[in-house]
């Protein structure tokens, strides 16, 4: 393997761990950060932890995760652009669901956040009205499509990056078995 096709791998290999990264992060902090923060008066009732209190905390996770979704969005947008003029056969489903995902991260993390943000500034009984309800629950719907459109987007690079094409395949002579005659 040549020089140039080795930093080609690492760069697709440095680009699936930074998706995957992102995918990992937005399934604890969701699945696995969210449930425990929020109900952590249970686990610790001495603490005196409100719902408002556990939304801040949350909040302060989230614009951490925002920080890695933003840098992922910027790769996503250079590598896929490359990707798609350098590839022989572009994936156009590949690229429309990738300005899927980076479409989605933006309005995460440049709308809904702020969103959340100003709403909590407002204080614990704004956070309790039906208007910050919806709000919340479209940034948790958003935040499902985009983890679904990361991992659709990981998955198809994979398939594609570990299919080689015909173009790279190395030919095989097939040797005659049969004697020629004199």
């Amino acid at each position: 393997m040549n020089k140039l096709a080795s930093v080609v791998h690492i760069i697709h290999a440095l680009y699936l761990w930074l998706i995957g990264l992102s995918i990992g992060a937005m399934i604890v902090s969701g699945a696995i950060v969210a449930p425990i923060i929020f109900d952590a008066y249970s686990f610790l009732p001495d603490l005196g932890i409100t719902k408002y209190d556990s939304g801040i905390l949350m909040t302060q996770i989230f614009l951490r995760l925002n920080l890695l979704l933003n840098a992922t969005a910027i790769i996503i947008i250079i590598y896929e652009l490359l990707a798609f003029k350098a590839s022989f056969k572009p994936s156009f489903l590949l690229l429309a669901v990738n300005a899927l995902s980076v479409v989605l991260i933006f309005v995460f993390t440049l709308y809904y956040t702020p969103q959340i943000l100003e709403a909590q500034n407002m204080g614990a009984a704004y956070t309790a009205t039906p208007e910050f309800d919806a709000l919340h629950t479209q940034s948790e719907y958003l935040f499902k499509i985009l983890l679904a459109t990361l991992s659709i987007s990981f998955l198809y690079r994979i398939v594609l990056l570990s299919s080689k094409p015909a173009h790279q395949t190395p030919k095989t002579t097939t040797r005659s078995t049969r004697k020629k005659s004199v």
